[in-house]
């Protein structure tokens, strides 16, 4: 083994590990909440501990392009209030049953987790 796979191992990647790809649920799921524009959407993705968003906003942007363009979310601009006009995003039907799906899959994590946890904690 060289060393630099021996460094890779013997640290926790944790924190770096596929986070990223609950950025379409977690938005899916802000907009289900409320229609939103990208930047609160940002805003708003970093309160759940992701904090890819607030290093990369473009990763919001590209997201809500890709479900929008696919029938998830749709968008309007909102010009009656002053200042720049903004694309404000809703979720659609189709994009609720897709939420459905991430919230069984996380469901599922969770008991992989859960059950992980559990014979870790019988090491103590």
């Amino acid at each position: 083994m060289r060393d630099n796979e021996i460094k890779n191992i013997s640290r926790c990647s944790c924190k770096s590990a596929r986070i990223s790809r609950f950025l379409i649920p977690t938005i899916l799921l802000l907009l289900s909440e409320k229609p939103s524009h990208g930047y609160e959407l940002t805003e708003k993705y970093t309160e759940f501990g992701f904090t890819e968003a607030g290093s990369d906003p473009g990763a919001v942007y590209r997201t809500l392009k890709l479900l929008n363009s696919d029938g998830f979310i749709k968008s309007k601009w909102k010009t009656a209030e002053p200042g720049p006009a903004k694309k404000i995003y809703s979720v659609t039907d189709k994009g609720l049953d897709l939420l459905s799906s991430w919230v069984e899959e996380i469901k599922e994590r969770k008991k992989t987790f859960e059950f992980f946890l559990k014979r870790y904690n019988k090491l103590q």
